[in-house]
């Protein structure tokens, strides 16, 4: 029974309401060939040996496309994790500030920014290198990589500079680096930087088995009592309709659907409940 659930979920199928759709509302983690290609790459560069220039991965997509997503997962699904450093140089929303590099990385590592008045040049203080070499750090992961990029020409040139040097035999580090494709545009000004990462693009899903697999897998991890056949021609065309294949469009538009199924007592996701999710996901 209810073999088209997950077998550690489906003890919730007999579940109340409420806890069920609170198991529907997590985040779920679904593997996919994008992911797997970027998880694959990311364990290929961190084993490579000490070289003059250390290799550089970009990830580019736009927003709600699955780069947080997979930030999240790379404590888990990259090795010695532990030893990669993570920066996410996003704006403070709360103070308006954009951030600087050099400073995101001293906070990463514990060190006092107690050199801001040099902080718009590429150098960087000793006492930097002094931790990753004790640490024995072998990479640095930076999320929103285009927001360190699109600076006034003097504070890019530094970013350039200090990333430059990461990569360098000074350093050796990987760079695993998440942006818009502004992110991409910004080192297309530079040919060095536009031949020292290798890009992967995520783009929307759309109608192929690629994305067939994705919806098998996300139904699998809801405890309805129906199957909701999720990947069948109908049901993944309305869904491409709704979201424009955007990856967190998707999983907020079958989430409320089936949030939608369970209150109405008819355990299975359809059409009718995908578009009562899309005009008001919250209303179930």
């Amino acid at each position: 029974m209810y073999d088209h659930i997950r077998e550690d979920l489906r003890g919730f199928v007999s579940a109340d309401i409420a806890t069920r759709i609170s198991i529907i509302q997590k985040d779920v983690w679904i593997d996919h060939r994008a992911s797997d290609e970027i998880f694959r790459i990311m364990n290929n560069m961190a084993d490579i040996p000490d070289r003059t220039n250390a290799p550089a991965l970009l990830i580019t997509g736009e927003g709600g496309t699955g780069k947080t997503t997979i930030i999240s997962q790379m404590r888990r699904r990259v090795k010695n994790s532990n030893s990669l450093l993570m920066i996410d140089m996003a704006e403070d929303l709360n103070l308006g500030v954009k951030k600087n590099l050099k400073i995101e990385l001293a906070n990463a590592l514990g060190l006092p920014a107690n050199w801001r008045s040099g902080a718009q040049n590429g150098d960087l203080p000793s006492e930097i290198k002094e931790v990753i070499k004790l640490r024995k750090l072998w990479g640095v992961a930076i999320d929103e990589m285009h927001d360190a990029l699109l600076r006034p020409k003097q504070e890019q040139r530094a970013n350039l500079s200090i990333l430059k040097r990461l990569l360098g035999p000074e350093y050796g580090l990987v760079l695993f680096c998440f942006g818009t494709g502004k992110a991409r545009q910004a080192l297309r000004s530079s040919f060095e930087f536009e031949r020292r990462f290798y890009e992967v693009k995520l783009d929307d899903w759309t109608e192929d088995e690629k994305f067939r697999s994705f919806l098998l897998e996300y139904e699998e991890s809801l405890p309805l009592k129906e199957p909701s056949n999720l990947y069948s021609k109908k049901m993944l065309d309305t869904i491409l309709r709704l979201t424009g294949g955007r990856m967190d469009k998707t999983i907020d538009l079958i989430k409320a659907a089936a949030c939608y199924a369970i209150k109405n007592g008819e355990e299975a996701i359809s059409a009718e409940w995908l578009n009562r999710a899309s005009k008001s996901p919250w209303s179930y």
